[in-house]
Protein backbone atom coordinates (compact mmCIF):
# COMPACT_ATOMS: atom_id res chain seq x y z
CA UNK A 1 0.00 0.00 0.00
CA UNK A 2 1.25 3.32 -1.05
CA UNK A 3 1.61 6.28 1.40
CA UNK A 4 -0.49 8.18 -0.08
CA UNK A 5 -3.32 5.43 0.54
CA UNK A 6 -2.12 5.27 4.00
CA UNK A 7 -2.47 8.93 4.68
CA UNK A 8 -6.12 9.22 2.68
CA UNK A 9 -7.45 6.49 4.86
CA UNK A 10 -6.26 7.04 8.14
CA UNK A 11 -7.72 11.12 7.49
CA UNK A 12 -10.83 9.05 6.29
CA UNK A 13 -11.18 7.35 9.58
CA UNK A 14 -10.30 10.13 12.02
CA UNK A 15 -12.33 12.86 10.53
CA UNK A 16 -15.06 9.92 10.63
CA UNK A 17 -14.19 9.41 14.34
CA UNK A 18 -14.09 13.32 15.20
CA UNK A 19 -17.22 14.57 13.33
CA UNK A 20 -20.11 12.26 13.61
CA UNK A 21 -22.50 14.74 12.11
CA UNK A 22 -21.41 14.28 9.04
CA UNK A 23 -22.72 11.19 7.33
CA UNK A 24 -20.36 10.55 4.15
CA UNK A 25 -16.73 11.25 4.52
CA UNK A 26 -14.89 10.63 1.59
CA UNK A 27 -11.17 10.94 -0.51
CA UNK A 28 -11.74 11.21 -4.27
CA UNK A 29 -15.39 11.16 -5.40
CA UNK A 30 -16.59 9.33 -8.37
CA UNK A 31 -18.51 11.75 -10.19
CA UNK A 32 -22.22 11.53 -9.89
CA UNK A 33 -22.26 8.88 -7.03
CA UNK A 34 -24.93 9.30 -4.34
CA UNK A 35 -24.08 10.67 -0.83
CA UNK A 36 -25.60 11.22 2.13
CA UNK A 37 -25.48 14.40 3.56
CA UNK A 38 -24.06 16.17 5.96
CA UNK A 39 -20.76 15.07 3.52
CA UNK A 40 -17.13 16.18 3.38
CA UNK A 41 -15.26 14.82 0.36
CA UNK A 42 -11.48 15.47 0.53
CA UNK A 43 -8.55 14.42 -1.40
CA UNK A 44 -4.83 15.64 -2.41
CA UNK A 45 -4.72 17.91 -4.83
CA UNK A 46 -1.24 18.85 -5.44
CA UNK A 47 2.43 18.26 -4.09
CA UNK A 48 5.83 19.45 -4.04
CA UNK A 49 9.13 18.78 -2.80
CA UNK A 50 9.52 19.08 0.69
CA UNK A 51 12.23 19.66 3.50
CA UNK A 52 15.02 16.56 2.83
CA UNK A 53 15.99 14.79 6.49
CA UNK A 54 19.03 12.91 4.80
CA UNK A 55 17.24 9.79 5.02
CA UNK A 56 16.69 8.67 1.69
CA UNK A 57 12.85 8.90 1.47
CA UNK A 58 11.82 11.96 -0.46
CA UNK A 59 10.02 14.67 1.23
CA UNK A 60 6.94 16.43 0.14
CA UNK A 61 4.10 18.61 0.75
CA UNK A 62 0.67 17.86 -0.18
CA UNK A 63 -2.47 20.49 0.01
CA UNK A 64 -5.50 19.21 0.43
CA UNK A 65 -8.95 20.29 -0.49
CA UNK A 66 -11.87 19.16 1.18
CA UNK A 67 -15.59 20.13 -0.09
CA UNK A 68 -18.70 19.95 3.10
CA UNK A 69 -22.20 19.80 1.78
CA UNK A 70 -25.21 20.20 3.27
CA UNK A 71 -28.50 20.10 1.25
CA UNK A 72 -29.40 24.51 0.82
CA UNK A 73 -33.03 23.58 1.95
CA UNK A 74 -32.06 22.58 5.92
CA UNK A 75 -32.77 25.54 8.66
CA UNK A 76 -29.96 27.94 8.73
CA UNK A 77 -28.11 25.45 5.74
CA UNK A 78 -24.95 28.33 5.58
CA UNK A 79 -24.74 28.67 9.15
CA UNK A 80 -24.53 24.26 9.80
CA UNK A 81 -21.81 24.10 6.53
CA UNK A 82 -19.57 27.04 8.40
CA UNK A 83 -19.40 24.76 11.81
CA UNK A 84 -19.08 22.09 10.21
CA UNK A 85 -15.78 23.65 8.54
CA UNK A 86 -14.91 24.87 12.12
CA UNK A 87 -15.04 21.25 13.38
CA UNK A 88 -12.53 20.07 10.49
CA UNK A 89 -9.73 23.20 11.12
CA UNK A 90 -10.02 21.97 15.15
CA UNK A 91 -9.87 18.49 14.22
CA UNK A 92 -6.92 19.16 11.20
CA UNK A 93 -4.73 21.21 14.37
CA UNK A 94 -1.59 19.03 15.68
CA UNK A 95 -2.76 16.60 13.22
CA UNK A 96 -0.36 13.70 12.60
CA UNK A 97 -2.90 11.05 11.59
CA UNK A 98 -0.68 8.51 13.90
CA UNK A 99 1.13 7.77 10.99
CA UNK A 100 5.21 7.95 11.12
CA UNK A 101 5.81 9.42 7.77
CA UNK A 102 3.90 12.57 8.31
CA UNK A 103 6.90 14.67 9.62
CA UNK A 104 4.54 17.93 10.65
CA UNK A 105 0.91 19.05 11.32
CA UNK A 106 -1.09 20.98 8.67
CA UNK A 107 -0.53 24.00 7.73
CA UNK A 108 -1.99 26.60 6.15
CA UNK A 109 -5.35 25.77 6.80
CA UNK A 110 -8.26 27.84 5.19
CA UNK A 111 -11.75 27.32 4.74
CA UNK A 112 -14.16 30.07 3.45
CA UNK A 113 -17.85 28.95 1.54
CA UNK A 114 -17.69 28.10 -2.28
CA UNK A 115 -20.49 28.78 -4.83
CA UNK A 116 -21.89 25.82 -5.83
CA UNK A 117 -21.50 24.81 -9.41
CA UNK A 118 -25.08 23.99 -11.47
CA UNK A 119 -24.71 20.15 -10.71
CA UNK A 120 -24.05 20.81 -7.03
CA UNK A 121 -27.19 23.89 -6.65
CA UNK A 122 -29.21 22.10 -4.47
CA UNK A 123 -26.10 22.23 -1.41
CA UNK A 124 -24.33 24.72 0.62
CA UNK A 125 -20.89 24.45 -0.01
CA UNK A 126 -17.71 25.21 2.54
CA UNK A 127 -14.36 24.48 1.56
CA UNK A 128 -11.30 23.65 3.90
CA UNK A 129 -7.89 23.49 2.69
CA UNK A 130 -4.47 22.87 4.12
CA UNK A 131 -0.66 21.67 3.40
CA UNK A 132 0.68 18.91 5.20
CA UNK A 133 4.15 17.64 5.16
CA UNK A 134 4.85 13.63 4.29
CA UNK A 135 7.98 11.59 3.05
CA UNK A 136 7.37 8.43 0.79
CA UNK A 137 9.74 6.20 -0.17
CA UNK A 138 12.03 3.97 2.12
CA UNK A 139 14.45 5.10 4.71
CA UNK A 140 18.27 4.63 3.55
CA UNK A 141 21.70 4.39 5.94
CA UNK A 142 23.57 6.99 4.53
CA UNK A 143 26.85 5.63 5.98
CA UNK A 144 27.08 2.08 4.03
CA UNK A 145 30.45 1.10 5.91
CA UNK A 146 28.69 1.28 9.48
CA UNK A 147 25.74 -0.76 10.12
CA UNK A 148 22.95 0.91 12.23
CA UNK A 149 23.14 0.53 15.69
CA UNK A 150 27.24 1.13 15.58
CA UNK A 151 27.02 3.97 17.47
CA UNK A 152 30.90 4.49 19.40
CA UNK A 153 31.54 6.57 21.76
CA UNK A 154 34.82 7.63 23.01
CA UNK A 155 36.32 10.50 25.78
CA UNK A 156 39.57 11.01 23.75
CA UNK A 157 38.45 12.08 19.87
CA UNK A 158 41.69 12.03 18.49
CA UNK A 159 42.14 8.27 19.23
CA UNK A 160 39.59 5.97 17.62
CA UNK A 161 41.31 2.59 19.05
CA UNK A 162 39.85 4.53 22.64
CA UNK A 163 36.38 4.51 21.46
CA UNK A 164 33.67 1.80 22.59
CA UNK A 165 30.15 0.89 21.77
CA UNK A 166 27.88 2.92 23.30
CA UNK A 167 26.26 -0.09 25.80
CA UNK A 168 29.74 -0.84 27.07
CA UNK A 169 31.08 2.00 28.91
CA UNK A 170 34.67 1.64 29.90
Amino acid sequence: MSELTTLHDAITRIISERMPSVLHVEQFPELGAEVKTPALLYGITDMTLGTDRGEGKTALIGRFQSCILIEADRPKASLQAAILAAQLTTVLKDQFWGLEFVTGPPEQVHAQPEAPTLDLEQFVMWSVQWIQPFEVGELTWPWPNEPPGSLMLGINDDTKDEFFPAGDPP
